[in-house]
């Protein structure tokens, strides 16, 4: 890494002499930057790599009265929607993160990164039985006695729901994403670019290809199934597998639509949250200060989701901001309606109740543990390196060259402390800071 400076921000704020001196806190938020911007350019989804800690990455659940939802703390959580008060815990053997567990017959159902898939009482907490898989699990659907659920392994798993007994599986050529039952059908997609259809039986009906991976979950109606791509397309597609139409975003489409009324809402990492009819049709958008892929819900009259920008949003249904509530940490887990309250937790290790309508705060549940958890984007991406160039009145010459050589396209502006910043991110050197 290496950056330009032509003003004397960059001495130590103590304000010792000319160039003694550098204060790499101006960096602190920079580094963060970078790596968001390494996320929304790569091909590859950096949460395979979250590592332990309290952030909370899952869909909540409700049953009586009850909230049910995972954690990077390895904890499985029963918690009262009234009070935030702690019901139970059950406790994994490593993170446990996913779209929503699968609840049937009193008995919950949740995979971890430890490669189990759990069925647990709904009521107490116990375990009933558990399934050893060698991947990293985290959807699963229940469905007459059926439990389905992906793996990072590229194969979706049929079990019998109460005994935890393989039924049968299916090989796909990627990691499989959040199933989807409808009309006895199985659709699911994969980061091998299809869409899959399967009948119940686990025999394959047809497969759509897409342009990219297809990380998320589908929405449908009788006319058809709609999804989101790396591509940066949201796609339709007929029950039959014929290509409908597709919408084009300006970056990775890895939210789950929420399908309400003939409209489409989801989030794209362009940092735009769309409303776009089941036709195909740009409705609006409401633009964000980063990327999206929380699943939103539609309550009352509004939509709600939250962002990599630390914020949960209510939005009126023609798009006009009602309230923010601002979180410590990225705010990814997608919340939960009930008796007028929103629920959802976020990647500063705490669960969040607040009101439908004003967006105050009622309660919050911290899990067991307060540091947050890290995204291992080295493991994931490669290291992250970024330049930084600052714009004062006496811009560096070498700056220019610099943007000239690498295009505007691939430079991101940034301010902080009053000074505004570009850099650009790649993926061969660390990103320690120096002169």
């Amino acid at each position: 890494m290496r950056y330009f400076e032509s003003e004397d921000r960059f001495l130590k704020r103590d304000g010792s002499g000319p160039n003694v001196g550098f204060d790499a806190s101006v960096f602190g938020d920079l580094e963060e930057v970078a790596e968001w911007s390494a996320v929304k350019k790569s091909d590859k989804d950096v949460f395979w790599g979250i590592k332990t800690g309290g952030s909370i990455e899952y869909i909540p659940s409700i049953v009586e009265g009850i909230i049910y939802f995972g954690a990077c703390d390895h904890n499985f959580y029963a918690i009262d929607a009234e009070t935030g008060q702690e019901v139970w815990r059950f406790r994994a053997n490593d993170v446990i993160t996913a779209d929503k567990a699968a609840i049937e017959d009193g008995t919950i159902y949740f995979g971890s990164f430890d490669g189990v898939m759990y069925a647990v009482d709904l009521k107490t907490g116990e375990e009933v039985w558990r399934f050893k898989t060698d991947s990293v699990l985290w959807n699963q659907v229940a469905h007459d006695g059926v439990l389905y659920f992906g793996a990072k392994n590229g194969v979706l798993y049929a079990l019998d729901a109460k005994t935890g007994k393989e039924l049968w599986r299916f090989q796909a050529n990627g990691p499989i994403m959040t199933p989807k039952i409808y009309d006895d059908i199985m659709y699911f997609g994969s980061w091998d670019h299809n869409l899959y259809a399967l009948g119940l039986d686990g025999r394959l009906l047809w497969k759509f290809p897409a342009s990219d991976q297809i990380n998320w979950g589908i929405a449908a109606d009788g006319d058809g199934l709609y999804f989101g791509s790396r591509d940066r397309n949201l796609y339709a597609v007929s029950h039959e597998g014929r290509l409908l139409w597709k919408f084009k975003t300006n970056g990775a489409v890895i939210s789950t639509p929420f399908l309400h009324e003939g409209v489409l809402y989801f989030g794209s990492y362009d940092q735009n949250f769309y409303a776009v009819s089941t036709k195909g049709r740009l409705l609006w958008k409401f633009g964000t200060d980063n990327i999206l892929y929380a699943l939103p819900i539609v309550y009352k009259n509004k939509v709600y989701f939250g962002g990599c920008d630390k914020n949960f949003y209510a939005l009126t249904l023609d798009g006009r901001l009602v309230w923010r509530f601002r979180t410590n940490e990225f705010e990814s887990s997608s919340p939960l309606a009930y008796k007028g309250r929103i629920y959802f937790g976020a990647w500063d290790c705490k669960f969040r109740c607040v009101s439908a309508d004003t967006g105050k705060l009622i309660w919050e549940f911290r899990t067991s543990l307060a540091f947050p958890s890290e995204l291992d984007i080295e493991s994931q991406l490669g290291e992250v390196s970024f330049e930084v160039i600052s714009f004062g009145d006496q811009e560096d010459k070498g700056s220019e060259k610099y943007k000239k050589r690498r295009g505007d396209e691939d430079i991101k502006d940034y301010e902080t402390d009053g000074v505004k910043y570009q850099f650009d991110v790649g993926y061969k050197s660390s990103g320690k800071y120096g002169v």
